[in-house]
């Protein structure tokens, strides 16, 4: 059985191309050699599952070369971008010499300044350096703008296959099996794929509950055929605003473009017979407030518009506001990113009360909030994430008591899919009457013992509002920003 070397690489980032606050370098934490592997090893990722499928063969020899990731954010800027690739191709020639295939975990929705196509670019570079009979798998989030540049420059993919995201760990395995799959039997892998003009939000994505995990379950089904190596359905990143937005359905086969084709084109049927359900339903913040009031609690208020987690900046006031607005007397919860408030506790000292202005430190849609809050508790803010496992940085931290408000500042924008910056500060969620969750999805997995779950119609960069985005690039028509748009359904073939 001879020796295969297989390298690993990663680049991660979601963005929204509608926060004024761009990306930099510094935000990303990166991994270089064998730390990518010690930084994933035990955590909830792809590439830890392609590496428990790599180590479990003794004839792969796993190169790691260099792994970075950033929580989602504004577009990165032109010189982080460049040098972050630069970083990475490095890594990667400088370890291709008698390597035998790539496996690079990439997300799909990144954005640069400079670059709509970052992952496209990157899969490019990759490719000249390997060249072109070496395989190159990738694995991304369904999330994720699949171009049809990362197409031509990558062999196959796996995507993941539940909202929210649980199956970080099953999408490596995957994508790892279906690159040994190429190795191992010489497999000349062909791509199929459907564009569908449309964009989809709501609780309907849901895959365990939702009309989406139907669609979902059709494709694990295809992936169960002999033939079939891969199967998906993507629904993009509505924030990514780039010219080859869209969702789309994709399809893997061992050089059967017939088999291939057939199976986006029944995904992507599916997926456009049940786009009008699959569009958020938001209800206006006063009447959230007014019903909440009437309500034994707790309840979430799901502020989607300002989630970090989708590309926001998480420093919205909108919610903050209106609740002081409408009198909303029941004890709240709610995480906001506001360094310069942060500053001024640290200043303070706990146990003082001062005057702030809350929100709006980032994106000037907002307009900060006055309040006399006492300091309670001042961290570093460093802690781990519930949702994957690993570690978490907000940098300095300040929680804030107002009142019946309980207000967790965070210097910078992270993950808040969970609860566990909310725990990390000692405050239990379950003991308070409204906890705002900046995340679209968060309510349906670690807020289950909620009483109700309101959708809040408030403004933001990551708005399932999509009509209220100054969209500028995407292709036209697009459903449900444009009015009577078709679908004629074609298949492109990408492979042998």
């Amino acid at each position: 059985m001879r020796m295969v070397k297989i390298l690993i690489a990663g680049c991660e980032q979601e963005i929204s191309s509608f926060n004024p606050v761009p990306s930099r370098y510094e935000d990303f934490e990166i991994h270089r050699g064998p730390d990518l592997i010690a930084a994933n090893a035990g955590a909830e990722t792809c590439i830890r599952g392609a590496l428990d499928v790599f180590c479990a063969r003794r004839n792969i020899e796993v190169i790691p070369t260099y792994g970075a990731r950033a929580c989602s954010a504004g577009p990165l800027s032109r010189a982080g971008f460049e040098r972050l690739a630069g970083e990475l191709l490095a890594a990667i020639r400088e370890r291709a010499q008698g390597v035998g295939a790539l496996y690079f975990c990439l997300h799909g929705a990144m954005g640069a300044e400079h670059e709509l196509d970052p992952e496209g670019y990157l899969l490019e570079e990759a490719r000249k350096i390997l060249g072109p009979e070496r395989p190159i798998v990738i694995s991304l989030d369904l999330h994720g703008v699949l171009t049809e540049r990362m197409l031509r420059h990558c062999n196959g993919l796996a995507v993941y296959h539940t909202y929210p995201h649980e199956d970080f760990v099953d999408t490596g395995q995957r994508a790892a099996r279906l690159l040994l799959r190429i190795l191992d039997e010489e497999v000349r892998p062909v791509v199929a794929r459907v564009v569908v003009p449309a964009l989809v939000r709501g609780p309907e994505l849901m895959t365990k509950t939702g009309v989406f995990g139907e669609i979902i379950r059709i494709a694990k089904q295809l992936e169960r055929q002999d033939k079939v190596m891969a199967a998906a359905m993507m629904i993009g990143n509505p924030f990514t605003d780039a010219p080859e937005l869209c969702s789309q359905a994709v399809v893997v086969t061992e050089d059967d473009p017939a088999l291939a084709g057939e199976g986006a084109l029944r995904l992507a049927g599916d997926f456009w017979a049940h786009r009008h359900r699959m569009q958020a339903r938001l209800i206006p913040l006063a009447e959230a407030i007014a019903e909440a009031k009437t309500l034994a609690g707790p309840v979430t208020f799901t502020d989607a518009a300002d989630a970090p987690s989708s590309g926001a900046s998480g420093d919205s006031s909108a919610i903050l506001a209106g609740l002081i607005q409408h009198g909303y007397q029941g004890k709240v919860l709610m995480p906001i990113v506001d360094a310069p408030v942060v500053q001024q506790a640290f200043a303070a000292g706990v146990g003082q009360t001062i005057p702030v202005n809350l929100g709006g430190s980032l994106d000037r849609r907002f307009t900060p909030v006055r309040i006399e809050a006492t300091v309670d508790m001042l961290s570093r803010g460093r802690f781990t994430f519930e949702f994957s496992g690993t570690p978490a940085d907000a940098g300095p931290t300040a929680v804030f008591k107002a009142n019946n408000l309980t207000i967790i500042a965070i210097s910078r924008p992270i993950f808040l899919m969970d609860q566990s910056l909310f725990r990390a500060h000692g405050q239990d969620p379950e003991r308070f009457d409204l906890i705002v969750v900046k995340s679209p999805g968060a309510y349906a997995r670690y807020f289950t013992w909620a009483t109700k779950n309101f959708n809040v119609d408030v403004p933001g960069a990551t708005s399932a509002n999509l009509q209220s985005l100054p969209y500028r690039h995407y292709r036209r028509p697009m459903f449900p920003l444009d009015p009577d748009v078709s679908f004629t359904p074609k298949v492109e073939l990408f492979g042998p």
